[in-house]
């Protein structure tokens, strides 16, 4: 039995409409740059710092995935990737029911409002959502840019030849830093404006102001390129190209990443956090022209983290460092309900589905262990164990599979948190690192387990996910579609087996 407060004693907490949701999730952005759960360098983000000194703050949150498409599904149905199976940017048809789909079917609005085109690109995560609102709706990674298009199909350039040129001589990446980046901020700007914001104050003109609604926005701000500070002398132009660099380059030549000015580029990610807050500001402001504010429940939060050059890592679908794991998390409720200030274990944004299907009940969202109340609760209230699978490293093309396998961030991992102890699983290879009392993981070195404690350790702390991916698999094994068997032909033509 789950302890909550006061106001939530009964079926139900009062007989008021139930509140509404919203949801917003800040693409890349990762745990160590916010007040209520960062750590050295602190962005300034003031609207959600106020959010969560009038609800609660999750200092341990930690996404399901290190990448947009399984973390979103995870999000938006309240399991893991080892149920829910999706891990690529095919359809899938076997989706279980989203928060969207439940919202919608007792009686809510739902509306999605997206700067993260994977969203509405028609891989299932648009379900649901009666309205769907994109600057670019159903755009690929490859209709992004011209460069995106070549660098999609060039077999060349993707080549070890290539690779192995830049790592003899790092400049001859100058080109390809000139060709893609441009185009990537142009494209970035193009729907990173106030776009989605603009939509959604459309759509509350609009809506039936009797019924509750559920909106969820998604902003990109928090996503790579970042503007660099054009008054920083100390940049020189070679600097700037590296700071430019493709990810695929800087993952994929070895000693690239040397080159890297990661504080320079911190920097100017800690301003894309502030121009994201910027707009958490104005969709507050908004709700409070409408007069809703105090009947929303509000939760900030990101699909996933981004690394700069920890443990290897470069930006995110790569590796399970803390950086790509952890994330800011943060519930403010309406008005009526009274929240705990701050939860202190480890919670998985899986969560957020039950928290979302209990507010929809007209219950306050969590007890002050930020449990769900039965019977929403989606993950047992006796877990103590939260995953995130961090790899291996992920793009629409799978350009980088096959290659620097030997590299953490390029293989199958589990990263689990218990406690005061962070383990993170080889799945191929079956070895396991381990942290034990740590703030940060990125900061300090691991423990290699020894085999026979590995075996038990795998056992204990991932058996019970990897025992249900198996049955997952069995119930619904997989099968190759038509794009992935041309995918594979493209990839043995770059001289991958």
């Amino acid at each position: 039995m789950t302890e909550h407060s006061p106001a939530s004693e009964g079926p139900h907490a009062s007989s008021a409409r139930p509140p509404n949701i919203v949801t917003v999730i800040l693409d890349c952005a990762r745990a160590k740059n916010f007040a209520h759960s960062g750590g050295e360098r602190i962005a300034r983000t003031p609207f959600i710092d106020d959010l969560a000194r009038r609800g609660t703050a999750f200092p341990r949150a930690v996404a399901p995935a290190n990448w947009t498409v399984p973390s979103h599904f995870s999000l938006f149905t309240g399991k893991y990737p080892n149920v829910h199976g999706v891990r690529t940017f095919q359809e899938w048809t076997t989706v279980p029911e989203t928060t969207a789909k439940y919202l919608q079917r007792v009686g809510y609005e739902t509306a999605m409002f997206t700067e993260m085109v994977h969203l509405v690109g028609g891989h299932g995560l648009e379900e649901g959502f009666e309205v769907r609102r994109s600057r670019l709706p159903g755009i690929s990674d490859e209709e992004r840019t011209a460069a995106n298009r070549l660098l999609g199909h060039a077999g060349f350039l993707y080549s070890p030849q290539v690779r192995n040129a830049i790592s003899k001589l790092p400049p001859l990446v100058v080109p390809l830093t000139l060709l893609n980046y441009p185009q990537e901020v142009g494209f970035k700007n193009g729907v990173c404006g106030q776009y989605t914001l603009n939509y959604f104050e459309d759509w509350m003109k609009s809506r039936t102001p009797s019924r509750p609604f559920y909106a969820m926005f998604n902003f990109v701000n928090t996503h790579e390129p970042y503007r660099l500070d054009p008054s920083d002398r100390t940049i020189g132009f070679l600097d700037r190209m590296y700071l430019q660099t493709p990810r695929y380059y800087l993952l994929a030549v070895p000693g690239l990443q040397a080159h890297v000015r990661w504080d320079v580029l911190v920097s100017g990610y800690l301003r894309s956090i502030e121009e994201a807050d910027s707009k958490v500001g104005r969709l507050l402001s908004l709700l409070d022209a409408h007069d809703e504010l105090e009947r929303t429940m509000i939760i900030v939060t990101a699909d996933h983290g981004q690394s700069f050059g920890e443990m290897g890592n470069v930006f995110h679908g790569c590796g399970a460092s803390d950086s790509v794991t952890r994330v800011p998390l943060v519930v403010a409720p309406p008005s009526r309900w009274r929240l705990p200030g701050r939860v202190g274990r480890w919670v998985s944004l899986c969560e957020v589905d039950s928290w979302v299907r209990a507010a929809a009940a007209n219950l306050p969202p969590f007890d002050t262990q930020g449990r769900a109340p039965d019977p929403y609760g989606q993950i047992s209230p006796d877990s103590s164990i939260v995953y995130c699978e961090g790899g291996p490293a992920s793009d629409p093309n799978r350009s980088l599979r096959g290659v620097r396998t030997d590299q953490l961030w390029n293989r199958p991992l589990l990263a689990a948190y218990r406690g005061d102890e962070k383990f993170v699983l080889d799945r191929s290879s079956g070895s396991i690192l381990f942290w034990k009392g740590f703030d940060d993981a990125d900061r300090s070195a691991p423990e290699v387990l020894d085999v026979p404690r590995a075996i038990s350790i795998r056992q204990e702390v991932f058996g019970q996910y990897e025992d249900q991916e198996a049955r997952r698999r069995e119930l619904s094994p997989a099968s190759a579609s038509p794009a992935e068997v041309g995918l594979d032909a493209r990839l043995r033509s770059w001289g991958y087996d």
